[in-house]
């Protein structure tokens, strides 16, 4: 049986209870206008008592649940935390390389934040909210990331970077497999 149907349950049997009761100890003659009132009275009470039970099981629910929460992203935060510490030295190395080749490429300090920023994978808007400019002024940039590269896309400079980070004859994932299918 759900929660709230036993509250409601409950409810209506002391809601009965009461009633019966209230008249038992009255002592006045029945009159039908008499027990109309009792039992709106009754009935009021009982449904706040109800509302209150439910309301204070939900909450108790929600206590729970936002308890398993906290401990869901702390075992999270712990695995990101045992990650970032293993690849930390292949980040940093990666990062070096990055940017000896922005270098290598002569970009000067804003070219190579946004180019770096577009590896990240953050549009132009973005980019341009981050650093305080216009989304024109990130498009040139990028304009000229591309033509001192020698590279025509971001695909291709993310490319550039990323496409020896996996292992050679590595298996695609079945997503990958249906898109070349199509």
């Amino acid at each position: 049986m759900k929660r709230q149907t036993k509250f409601i349950t409950i409810a209506a049997a002391l809601f009965v209870l009461l009633t019966g009761l209230e008249q038992w100890r009255s002592g006045e003659p029945f009159e039908i206008w008499h027990l109309m009132g009792d039992v709106l009275q009754m009935a009021l009470l009982a449904a706040a008592v109800a509302m209150t039970a439910m309301t204070s099981a939900e909450t108790r629910d929600f206590r729970l649940e936002r308890l398993e929460l906290i401990e869901d992203l702390a075992a999270a935060r712990r695995e990101s935390g045992k990650w970032r510490v293993a690849a930390a030295t292949h980040v940093e190395g990666l990062s070096r390389a990055i940017a000896g080749q922005f270098a290598a490429w002569a970009l000067t300090g804003s070219e190579a934040d946004v180019a770096g920023l577009m590896l990240k994978g953050l549009s132009h808007r973005e980019i341009a909210s981050l650093r305080q400019c216009s989304e024109v002024t990130v498009r040139q940039h990028a304009t000229t990331v591309y033509r001192k590269s020698g590279l025509s896309s971001r695909a291709q400079l993310t490319a550039f970077f990323l496409e020896d980070l996996l292992p050679e004859g590595a298996a695609p994932s079945a997503e990958t497999a249906a898109l070349r299918v199509v």
